[in-house]
């Protein structure tokens, strides 16, 4: 199965979203591989901090930015894997284009930051089905927003949050229950090369068991 993690912008926690899954596949035994097409490589330098440290399980990440390339590197790779994630440029290019094709799961993490989320997220949404329209066999590509990096009590947040229903209706996209805090475990994590449920930060692990678990869900239907 192949799962991307994407958004059209930087710093919405899109290789979050992949490390963390790539680790808690992987604890449960699952053959995991990561797939960096960001040319930020974030994804591989996690994988290169957890390699230091010896963390196990160990999970191997591969390097991808030629758009030529990608069909048959990640079909192939999906053959070979349980899991494929693959960490997404923050931009459309005809390389995303092809992800979001071969793609069986589609996450769009949307971190309420500014006054205008709701455009930006709006902007990806309509370009992302400009994308779906490419497909021939009729099918759409599975898309669920992760309202990721959210701070209680925030009045902008709330209001940004409570507009993407509607969103998810207009074009056809779906949302996951859970909602990811911004909260400093996840960056802890990070610097350490494990994933949030490798680490002992009960709040953050919980939201993201959460999601993981929804996650499971889509990956077993």
């Amino acid at each position: 199965m192949i799962i991307s993690s994407m958004n059209f912008k930087g710093g919405t926690g899109k290789t979050m979203v992949c490390t963390n899954l790539a680790a808690a596949f992987a604890q449960l035994g699952k053959k995991v591989c990561l797939v960096d097409t960001d040319e930020s490589f974030a994804s591989t330098k996690w994988a290169g901090r957890r390699e230091e440290r010896e963390v196990t399980p160990s999970i191997p990440v591969v390097q991808m930015i030629d758009a030529k390339t990608i069909v048959s590197s990640l079909r192939q790779l999906n053959k070979d894997n349980d899991i494929v994630l693959v960490d997404a440029p923050p931009r459309l290019n005809p390389l995303v284009s092809k992800i979001i094709l071969l793609s069986d799961l589609v996450i769009i993490p949307v971190p309420p930051k500014s006054g205008n989320d709701r455009e930006v997220t709006e902007d990806f949404l309509q370009r992302f089905e400009t994308i779906q329209e490419q497909r021939t066999d009729g099918e759409r590509t599975p898309a669920y927003l992760l309202v990721n990096m959210a701070k209680d009590g925030y009045k902008l947040h709330s209001s940004f949050i409570a507009s993407l229903p509607q969103l998810c209706e207009d074009y056809g996209v779906k949302m996951f229950d859970t909602q990811i805090n911004d909260l400093v475990a996840f960056g802890e994590a990070n610097q350490f090369g494990v994933g949030i449920t490798e680490y002992s930060a009960d709040k953050a692990k919980k939201q993201f068991l959460s999601f993981f678990n929804e996650v499971q869900k889509y990956t077993i239907s």
